[in-house]
Parts: structure tokens; sequence; C-alpha cells
């Protein structure tokens, strides 16, 4: 489930989640690499991502998965909230080991913003919050182009969407806004996500070589769509092994 990026619940959170890794982490040591029928790689992942269309469902589809799992779930909130607060920032990053350092920091070489002066400070620790999370596994990480970030054999990459106007009605039950308004909201946010995916990845969002699977939440329900992310994420980790 998600939580309060309050920062007792984001630390409540954050020892939950560095519990799990140091269980993975004997666990690995062992020999064994299994987490709720879903096997771990033993350096890196497994993971999900989520990029959704505002409406879509998309949030809804990354709790279910996460109720599934049992895997703890980071959306665009938390992970900020990780990124401003910096006792929690330093216990996600510190069990990055140095060779993922490295591989980060070479990234991070190449990741330029262009024409945005105050932004590149933000997506550099972003990404790196991103990155240590994933590396370690077991999570859900939502929105903030994560899909562009990570090495795609380690995880599995998700992006929802559903028809316009079915978007705009379910923002507007959601929100509690008017049918104009929400349309707005919709139409805002799809421009702003396109913005940020070109600008800070020079990608298109909507590629579909930057995704494992698309889903129509407009056209299956979110029982059939959980269990087709859990299948083949099984498969592609699996394949690892």
């Amino acid at each position: 489930m998600t939580v309060s990026t309050d920062p007792k619940h984001l630390d409540r959170l954050i020892d939950r989640h560095v519990a799990l890794w140091e269980v993975k982490r004997r666990v690995s040591q062992e020999g064994e690499s299994a987490t709720r029928g879903i096997l771990a790689h033993p350096s890196e992942g497994p993971w999900v991502t989520v990029s959704k269309q505002l409406g879509s469902g998309g949030t809804d589809l990354a709790k279910k998965i996460g109720e599934r799992l049992g895997w703890q779930i980071f959306d665009k909130q938390i992970l900020e909230a990780i990124c401003r607060e910096t006792d929690a920032k330093e216990k996600i990053l510190s069990h990055l080991d140095g060779r993922a350092v490295g591989v980060l920091e070479e990234y991070l070489r190449h990741l330029l913003v262009p024409g945005d002066i105050g932004q590149p400070a933000y997506v550099r620790e972003l990404v790196r919050v991103i990155w240590a999370i994933a590396r370690q596994g077991q999570a859900i990480l939502v929105g903030r182009g994560v899909n562009w970030i990570l090495e795609p054999k380690f995880g599995l990459r998700v992006r929802t969407i559903a028809p316009f106007e079915q978007r705009v009605e379910y923002v507007a039950r959601v929100e509690g806004l008017g049918v104009a308004e929400a349309r707005r909201r919709v139409h805002d946010d799809d421009a702003g996500q396109i913005k940020f995916i070109r600008q800070v990845f020079r990608r298109e969002v909507d590629d579909p070589l930057g995704y494992d699977l698309m889903l129509n939440l407009g056209g299956i329900d979110l029982a059939t769509a959980a269990e087709t992310v859990a299948t083949a994420l099984r498969a592609k980790v699996e394949s690892l092994t």
C-alpha cells in the first residue's frame, strides 16, 4: 500500500524496506532466491515500474500488484519525499555497493536537462534514490520516468492507458471535479508527462519500446491486469536464473 509522506511514516516505510533487503541478502547468500513466488536475481531486482496516464487506473493497478506480491509501492510523492529528507535518502543510498555507484555516476554524467537550470540537481537525486531502491528489489515504482532509468532485464516495465473520456470520468469522480475541470486536468497532465520525459530522458512517453507491457485498463479489469503483470514478471525474472 502507499503511505503518507509525513517524515515518521516515511521512516517506517524505509525501515521496513531496508529490513526486507537484509532478509533478501541473507537468503541469496544461502543460495536461494524466492520471494512470494517471484524469483529474485542475486545482484539486482526484481522490480515493477508503472507508468500511467492520469485516470487510467495505473495507481489502482500498482496497489493490486503490491497486495499480490507483498511488495512496497513507491509513488511520485514518496520518491520525492525521500529526496527531500536527508536521513531517509541516506538510508536508501547506503545500500548501493561500489560497482552500482560507478555505473550510476556514469549514467548521471550523460543525464542533461536542456533549458532548465534548476532541475539537474533534483533529477540527479531522484535517479540515485530510484536506482538504489530498484537495485535491491521487491519494489513497485510508479511514475517519474523510472522505466527509462533502470536496466530492463531485472524487472517488468508497465504502462497503463485508457480512452481519454473514460479517464476524464475517472478523475472527475475520484477528485470531485466537474467534467470540464477534469478534462483540463487530464489534458495538462498528459502534456506535462510528455514534456518531462522528453526534457529529462530525451524519449517519448508512449514509445512502446520503453515498456514490456502496455495495458489498456479501459478494456480489462484490474484483477486480470494484475494477473497478467504477475505472470509476465515471473517469466521474465525466471529467465535470468
